[in-house]
């Protein structure tokens, strides 16, 4: 099985007459028990044992031919089991992409899994490959934009947490409502030789600072349902009075200069620290810091930024 992933199955088709493919072959004949409620997305010349191949080509080993970019899939809703799909989703177009998420949340079961195999976004042989048509970085941040939970088992903490993304899921930071969300169970990364024996912090370094630690991610989903409606996430989003969030954060912020004045810390955090808290100033719906202007929504963001930088000096004190 492993051995598919070293040839893409969607290249190499060669056959471009439509009169020399046999015809597509009618999914309604299929006993979906019988393939143990499994299907192969793009599944080429490789199809996986047990499961109904899909994939564009008639020639491939497909059992049901169909346009991924555009057409549904064709089982009921809540009806599948397990999807797997390797190296395909690289190959269709974005709207493409967003199609075939759509349509495997669709037919999974609430407690089906969806595991995939894409080539990983640094390795140079995927920077040159033309066919590969959306673009994406597929890399252990992508799923995050399908999620919205807290926290996910999947990676350790340091590994996608960031000063403006704390939490790791993203799915709402587009502002825009897909209808559809991923939990991710788990990542494993197929590295290189040369970095396959170092421990978990040096891989994780060295992929993301250099081009050709990893060859392909592997992911494994699973549809959360019914689909959480839209979280409500702070103050701004939430439609709560922002300038009182506001008025909070600076009083705090007041205390964490205070506190650390106290104790003698001199540090570049804390002279910016003191400039928010002694020189901001609203002015209507905007506010001013020592002559510069922020909207509240963004203010926040720097004064929470500000506050946890605080609370770091004030932890090593402790």
């Amino acid at each position: 099985m492993w051995l598919r992933f070293l040839q893409c199955p969607w290249d190499g088709c060669g056959c471009n007459d439509e009169a020399s493919r046999p015809p597509a072959v009618d999914s309604n004949r299929f006993d979906l028990g019988k393939y143990m409620n499994s299907i192969d997305i793009g599944c080429g010349r490789k199809k996986m044992a047990g499961s109904i191949g899909i994939d564009f080509s008639a020639m491939s080993d497909a059992d049901i031919v169909l346009d991924l970019n555009k057409e549904k899939l064709p089982f009921e809703d809540n009806s599948i089991d397990f999807a797997f799909s390797s190296h395909a989703l690289e190959h269709l177009t974005l709207d493409g992409f967003f199609n075939v998420l759509s349509e495997v949340y669709r037919v999974l079961k609430p407690e089906g899994q969806f595991k995939l195999v894409v080539p990983y976004f640094t390795t140079t042989a995927n920077f040159a490959n033309p066919f590969h048509n959306n673009n994406i970085c597929f890399n252990e941040h992508t799923f995050r934009f399908f999620s919205s939970d807290v926290d996910t088992d999947a990676l350790p903490r340091y590994q996608y947490q960031t000063p403006s993304c704390p939490h790791w899921g993203l799915r709402y930071s587009a502002n825009s409502e897909l209808g559809i969300e991923f939990k991710t169970r788990k990542i494993s990364f197929f590295y290189f030789p040369a970095y396959r024996d170092l421990d978990e912090q040096a891989r994780f370094e060295a992929r993301c600072s250099m081009t050709n630690v990893v060859e392909q991610i592997v992911y494994t989903l699973e549809p959360v349902k019914p689909c959480p409606v839209r979280p409500e996430t702070g103050p701004v989003a939430s439609g709560a009075d922002p300038h009182q969030h506001l008025t909070a954060q600076i009083d705090y912020l007041k205390k964490q200069v205070a506190h650390l004045d106290a104790k003698g810390v001199t540090s570049p955090d804390l002279v910016v620290a003191r400039e928010y808290a002694d020189k901001t100033t609203r002015q209507g719906d905007f506010y001013e810091t020592a002559g510069v202007i922020s909207p509240a929504n963004f203010l926040v963001l720097e004064l929470d930024d500000t506050i946890q930088r605080l609370q770091r000096l004030i932890d090593t004190l402790a």
